[in-house]
C-alpha cells in the first residue's frame, strides 16, 4: 500500500505546496472534503499523517478531528493542524479536539516538508522486514492453533501475552490477528457494531505487514477478513444471524 497523507485543506494556494513537500518525502496526498464514513475512509488509506487547515470552511474540522480521535481504529493516526498564529483560542480548541500538534501558518508553510517529516508516523519498514523473516514464536503458534480451532476468545488471551512481550513492529501482526479473531467472536455473539469496529481496528495492523510474515500468510488473512467484513456489512445488524460460519477462515502457515 502506497504511503499517503490525508489533508483537510481546501486552500488551492496551499495545496500545491503540500503536494510538493509530500512528494519530496515519497508520500502521496489525498485532499478530503465531506465524507460519509470518515473512519472507514481513513482505515482504508492508513495515512502516515493527517493535515488539518484550521481555516477550512468546507468541513467542521473540530467535529472531524474528534471523530478521528474517538475511534480506536483511527485515534493513533497523527494529526498536524495549522492556523493563524495570533488566534490562541483556535489553537487551544484544536488541541482539545485531539490534534497532536498545532503550528502557525508561518511555521508550517516555511518548511512543510520538515513539518511532515517530523510529525509523520515513523517508518519501521526495515525493522519489520527483518523481523518478518524470523520464525514464529511458540506462543504465537499456539494462539494461531486456537484461532484455527475456532477458539476466538482464547486466541485473544494468548496473543495478548505475545504482543505485549514484543517491542518491535512485528507486534502489529499479533495484534491484527487478535482483532480478526475477536471480530469473528463478536459475529457469533450477534454484535454487529462490535464486529465491524474490530475489523476496522485489525486493518490498521494488517495493512502494514508483508504478504508473508514469520511464516503466516498475511495476504490470505487480509483477503479472508475483508470478505468476512463485506458479508457482515451486506447482511447488516438485522440479519447478522445469517452470517455463514464458513467465512471464519483458518490462518494459513507457509514455509
Amino acid at each position: 500500500m502506497a504511503k499517503c497523507i490525508v489533508a483537510l485543506v481546501d486552500n488551492v494556494l496551499i495545496q500545491p505546496r503540500i503536494e510538493a513537500a509530500a512528494a519530496h518525502l515519497g508520500y502521496a496526498v489525498e485532499f478530503v472534503g465531506p465524507t460519509d464514513d470518515l473512519v472507514a475512509y481513513l482505515v482504508a488509506r492508513q495515512p502516515v499523517l493527517i493535515l488539518v487547515d484550521l481555516s477550512t470552511r468546507a468541513v467542521d474540522w473540530e467535529r472531524w478531528v474528534m471523530t478521528v480521535k474517538a475511534n480506536a481504529a483511527t485515534r493513533k493516526m497523527p494529526i498536524l493542524a495549522f492556523g493563524p498564529h495570533l488566534d490562541k483560542a483556535l489553537s487551544n480548541r484544536a488541541r482539545r479536539a485531539g490534534c497532536d500538534t498545532v503550528l502557525s501558518n508561518g511555521a508550517f508553510l516555511s518548511d512543510p516538508a520538515g513539518a511532515i517529516a517530523q510529525h509523520a508516523r515513523p517508518d519501521e519498514s526495515e525493522q519489520l522486514r527483518q523481523q518478518a523473516q524470523q520464525p514464529l514464536p511458540a506462543l504465537a503458534l499456539q494462539a494461531i492453533e486456537q484461532f484455527n480451532r475456532g477458539e476466538f476468545w482464547e486466541q485473544h488471551e494468548t496473543f495478548e501475552h505475545v504482543w505485549r512481550d514484543e517491542p518491535g513492529p512485528v507486534r502489529q501482526m499479533y495484534q491484527g490477528i487478535l482483532q480478526v479473531g475477536v471480530a469473528y467472536y463478536q459475529i457469533q455473539r450477534r454484535n454487529y457494531v462490535g464486529a465491524r469496529r474490530l475489523f476496522q481496528r485489525a486493518w490498521q495492523y494488517l495493512s502494514a505487514l508483508p504478504d508473508v510474515c514469520q511464516g503466516v500468510d498475511i495476504a490470505q488473512l487480509r483477503a479472508d477478513a475483508q470478505a468476512a467484513q463485506a458479508e457482515l456489512e451486506r447482511l447488516g445488524p438485522e440479519r447478522i444471524a445469517e452470517f455463514p460460519p464458513e467465512l471464519f477462515k483458518p490462518i494459513r502457515l507457509v514455509k
